[in-house]
């Protein structure tokens, strides 16, 4: 299956340091079969995707083609967290405990929150060599005070 990665940095991102299908650890032992870099058109769409579809609605708003705005709400994202968190642990018992779908959804509740295949380099000096999913982004979001500028560098395609 494919996806996107994206780098994101509360700090511009100059061309040099994007992420790019060299950045990340790939093959044997890692997540990712393969990354592959994408065009400016496919980057475009994806981070407009990222921001209309992905994120938690109303959070961010779109400010070009490379920043992005968070507009706060994360109070709100916090409480459906836990709610969702609480409704998944509460469907684990000890009958189905070893089915492979409940532990399955509760362990994907708490690290993928957004559920996303999308990941996130939260890196803008491009020196990171891994991405997170949703939950280490929102996390990175809870640092940030509404009207923060969110600037985004590399986009690229990945095979899981």
């Amino acid at each position: 299956m494919h996806s996107r990665i994206f780098q994101i940095s509360t700090e511009p991102i100059v061309k040099e340091n994007y992420l790019n299908e060299n950045t990340l650890y790939q093959g044997d032992g890692s997540f990712y079969d393969y990354c592959s870099n994408i065009d400016d058109v496919e980057r475009k769409e994806n981070i407009a995707c990222l921001v209309k579809d992905i994120l938690p609605k109303g959070m961010f708003e779109l400010l070009g083609d490379d920043a992005m705005r968070y507009n706060g709400g994360l109070e709100q994202w916090k409480e459906e967290y836990v709610t969702n968190i609480h409704k998944r642990a509460d469907a684990l018992t000890v009958e189905n405990m070893l089915e492979w779908s409940s532990t399955y959804y509760l362990k994907r509740a708490i690290i993928n929150p957004l559920d996303t295949e999308y990941h996130f380099y939260l890196d803008g000096s491009g020196c990171q060599s891994f991405a997170e999913q949703s939950f280490a982004f929102m996390q990175f979001v809870s640092t940030l005070e509404p009207e923060a500028i969110l600037y985004i560098g590399g986009v690229i395609d990945y095979h899981f």
